[in-house]
């Protein structure tokens, strides 16, 4: 069921909810102490207040004795240590999380916030990509992927495709439940990114329900068996197209130009202080490979230059199934060229901003990196959907300004002082920011 509403304490009850649903898989006896919904809900708190050590976090948690934050904040009856909530977590599958992703998306849907993203003839827009999470020559599970480097050294990895909801002139994305490349049952070959997108979107139906949806996808998705498989599963499709991949499209493309075929159009557009040139080139019915049957896709080239001396900024091409004409073909290379928000706004955020994507909280035999992973997305979801509809989270982030200097304040908060509510968190925080202003007046 989506939250109730899109408030802090909804968001929790969502995962809470999810939480219950899993079961315990730990055979009863004295070592069970510690519920399954304590030891998820730590390691959660620590993903959510963007703690870098779930050591220091669970020390912190544990400074003070009577109430504590952990258990008015999130819901612990009991604090469980750092290994006894790594012991637990490694038992857990994480698609047992995956509700969680789309009972939000839903309710952001329902309640009208996913209106600013929709674009082409009201799609949602969904970049699917990969990125490695961990990697060590040393410590690996049955679930790491592996890599024999040319000394015969092996690495381990593990790796997972991060879908989320994009669009042009919107900062934020919307992140969707993962799909983990990781080695299937029954298959010789090692899995990869491809083989993971393939699975999630045989499965991503049952998430958007009525919603038309276009995946947006690097040059690696533009095969056909990639293409068939996103509209055999009702999805339309914007993947970049590059011509050292693509010769027999792009030897279609030369001739037509040569015939005068291929459609030029210019605009220029204004992005930030600045103008930008755009040159949108583009045809339709293109076959996609020589080997029969070729799926007939469109085609489009997007160049940017500076007004003042042409210098190209940014040239890029994409096959869609998306009809190009004049009046769309702009808004479709504006939708393929924001694929690259799933690199700096979901990637980059959870590497470099807080949430420590790539630092190993835990490694486990079974299902922990994953499911930490997991936790962390929605951790990340979290702030996403507070930010877009919570009013209080919005002013408070506003006046701090910082991302950073933001969860400073609550980790040294949480950490002295204890609160009764998120919300009582967030007054706390806004009523002093005030006090302050009003004192600067005072001896101004």
């Amino acid at each position: 069921m989506p939250p109730a509403s899109l408030s802090f304490d909804s968001l929790l009850d969502s995962l809470s909810s999810a939480i219950d649903e899993m079961g315990d898989p730990r055979q009863p006896s004295n070592a069970t102490s510690y519920s399954v919904r304590d030891a998820v809900l730590g390691a959660f708190s620590a993903f959510f207040m963007q703690s870098e050590s779930f050591l220091e976090y669970q020390r912190q948690l544990n400074s003070r004795s009577g109430r504590d934050n952990a258990q008015s904040l999130f819901g612990l009856a009991q604090i469980p240590s750092v290994e006894q909530i790594r012991n637990i977590l490694d038992q857990l599958a994480a698609r047992g999380l995956f509700s969680v992703f789309v009972s939000v998306y839903r309710s952001l849907q329902g309640r009208g916030y996913l209106e600013r993203f929709k674009q082409l003839d009201d799609n949602l827009l969904v970049a699917l990509d990969g990125t490695e999470y961990y990697s060590s020559q040393k410590v690996s599970c049955p679930c790491c992927s592996t890599r024999t480097h040319r000394n015969g050294q092996v690495s381990y990895s593990h790796k997972a495709l991060l879908p989320v909801i994009v669009a042009p002139g919107q900062a934020a994305v919307v992140s969707l439940p993962p799909a983990f490349i990781t080695p299937q049952d029954g298959h010789s070959k090692q899995d990869c990114e491809q083989a993971a997108a393939k699975r999630w979107i045989g499965s991503a139906p049952a998430i958007f329900e009525q919603q038309a949806v276009t995946l947006l996808g690097d040059d690696l998705f533009s095969r056909q068996p990639m293409c068939e498989a996103a509209l055999a599963e009702g999805f339309n499709f914007i993947f970049v197209c590059l011509p050292e991949s693509h010769p027999t499209l792009y030897d279609w493309i030369a001739f037509n130009a040569a015939n005068g075929n291929v459609q030029t159009i210019e605009q220029t557009q204004r992005q930030g202080r600045t103008h930008e040139v755009w040159q949108v080139r583009y045809l339709n019915d293109v076959p996609l490979r020589s080997k029969a049957p070729a799926l007939s896709v469109n085609w489009c080239e997007l160049t940017v230059s500076q007004p003042s001396d042409a210098k190209v900024l940014h040239v890029n091409s994409w096959v869609t199934n998306h009809p190009i004409t004049d009046s769309q073909a702009f808004e479709i290379a504006a939708a393929g060229r924001c694929r690259w928000k799933t690199e700096n706004e979901n990637h980059n955020e959870l590497k470099t901003k807080g949430y420590h994507l790539k630092h190993n909280f835990g490694h486990g035999q079974q299902h922990l990196s994953a499911f930490l992973l997991t936790l962390n997305l929605l951790a990340f979801l979290f702030h996403t959907v507070l930010h877009l509809a919570d009013e209080p989270y919005q002013r408070l982030r506003q006046q701090r300004g910082t991302r950073k200097g933001f969860f400073r304040d609550i980790l040294a908060l949480t950490k002295y002082l204890w609160f009764e509510s998120w919300a009582a968190l967030l007054d706390f925080m806004l009523d002093e920011k005030k006090k302050s202003a009003k004192q600067m007046r005072n001896t101004s």
